[in-house]
């Protein structure tokens, strides 16, 4: 859930090649981020599929010929910040992220306007529940990295109010409600066009203990906001 809330304590050797990589992977991502979305939807003949899937293992053959061997983490990007661009959800690079691009205010309360199409269909015409709930994480989890707490999930009690449907624009909302020690409950919603709450969810975000001796009291440029271990704080709800 860190995704750009923090500066990164390494500096990018060529800002601007960083950037010229980025702006690269990021196209790759947006043209496989396509091709799922058309893999569900086209109707083309048995032969036109074969040859198309064929042209695809030998695209994938190309790009493993020079692939880490596992996950991507949290990089330094061109714009000096941190960043998880393997995230499902707000990854640049993830093909199989929508991608969301969450903003928000320095008392954690955030913001998303985000559609989705048919590669994340679960009831017909629908979003499928577990994507719902993957919105909701985001965005409500952006919440305790923006007043720099970036905790882990501990849990997200999810509620669905009506069906959340695809190829419609929806904004799903996160903010925080109290903060303990390392411990942050957050809450959020996500809304249809019309104003109608489709889901809500309540959580709670648990900075590890790994990270602690990272952040201290709150840390990088994410506001005046300050809560150390054994006092709590509450922020206003938006």
């Amino acid at each position: 859930m860190t995704d750009g809330a923090f500066v990164s304590p390494v500096t990018a050797e060529d800002p601007e090649a960083l950037a010229a990589t980025e702006h690269a992977q990021s196209d790759l991502a947006t043209s496989v981020r396509d091709l799922v979305d058309v893999c569900v939807r086209t109707r083309v003949d048995d032969e036109t599929l074969t040859t198309v899937a064929a042209e695809v293992r030998d695209l994938t053959q190309r790009l493993l010929a020079h692939a880490q061997a596992g996950p991507l983490g949290i990089e330094t990007t061109s714009d000096g910040r941190l960043r998880d661009h393997g995230n499902p959800m707000v990854g640049m690079r993830n093909p199989i992220s929508p991608p969301l691009r969450v903003t928000g205010d320095d008392e954690g309360s955030m913001r998303c306007t985000f559609t989705l199409g048919a590669g994340y269909e679960g009831p017909p015409g629908c979003v499928h529940g577990g994507i719902v709930a993957a919105v909701l994480d985001q965005v409500v989890g952006s919440a305790p990295a923006r007043i720099g707490r970036p905790g882990l999930t501990a849990y997200l009690n999810t509620t669905y109010r009506r069906p959340t449907s695809l190829g419609v624009e929806h904004v799903a909302r996160g903010w925080v409600e109290e903060v303990d020690g390392w411990k942050v409950r957050a809450r959020g919603e996500i809304r249809d066009p019309e104003g109608h709450v489709t889901a809500e969810a309540r959580a709670l975000f648990v900075v590890p203990r790994w990270a602690r001796e990272h952040i201290g009291t709150p840390t990088g440029d994410a506001g005046e906001f300050s809560a150390d271990d054994g006092t709590s704080a509450r922020t206003r709800t938006p």
